[in-house]
């Protein structure tokens, strides 16, 4: 039996596509993903979706060729999801961990990541799926036997371009992951002028009041 939580993306037919998205999501001002297979992802080919890359670093989780990862973009969140299905069997009873980095492309400047939530779908007493980030060192999210973490929305953190994020699953004889995603939040944060800049312009703005004050005596 496998058990489903906040877990949006459902893969009833194996297949990581947006039209299996639940109808909810599809009603997004906008739902876009990319998909490739394992294989593909580890051999190099990185992820891209809008101003979003994901590439793959290291490490395995037994993973069938044909299995697939997407990184999927709703609204200010983005999901990247791996999905067990596709391969000869339709699940993943192997534990290990692998490591990959989400950045934000340099073409979008004012974007970043400031919130990360994990979910899983598994067998009922499956054990752990856990996520850590090397930018953060004090994070660890941890999903015990599918439950989402946080409960609801997303764990804050300090904005930021780039995260090196590893997942660990660590299976129960006998039980099977059928597919997790690590889901990022982005927030938009203008430009704002460096410090030294802004004393800057107080003291030219400055000089001008002075200049003017003496025309007027």
């Amino acid at each position: 039996m496998m058990t489903t939580n906040k877990l949006t993306k459902t893969f009833a037919s194996g297949s990581l596509a947006i039209g299996v998205l639940a109808g909810a999501v599809l009603t997004a001002t906008s739902a876009s993903a990319a998909v490739l297979t394992w294989a593909e992802w580890t051999s190099g080919i990185p992820l891209v979706e809008v101003d979003k890359k994901v590439t793959y670093v290291s490490g395995s989780i037994g993973a069938e060729a044909v299995d697939k990862v997407a990184l999927l973009k709703m609204g200010d969140e983005y999901d990247f999801v791996y999905d067990a299905m596709d391969g000869a069997t339709s699940y993943n009873p192997n534990s290990g961990s692998f490591t990959y980095t989400i950045e934000i492309l340099p073409t979008y400047p004012n974007w970043y990541i400031n919130g990360v939530d994990l979910d899983s779908n598994v067998t009922a007493t499956y054990g752990t799926v856990t996520e850590t980030f090397l930018e953060e060192p004090g994070l660890e999210l941890v999903s015990t036997n599918g439950l989402p973490v946080p409960d609801s929305g997303f764990i804050g953190i300090p904005p930021r371009k780039l995260l090196t994020v590893t997942n660990t699953l660590a299976a129960k004889s006998g039980e099977n992951l059928l597919s997790f995603q690590n889901s990022f939040h982005q927030v938009y944060i203008p430009n704002v002028p460096e410090p030294g800049t802004i004393l800057g312009l107080l003291a030219v703005g400055g000089l001008g009041l002075v200049s003017r004050l003496k025309r007027q005596k």
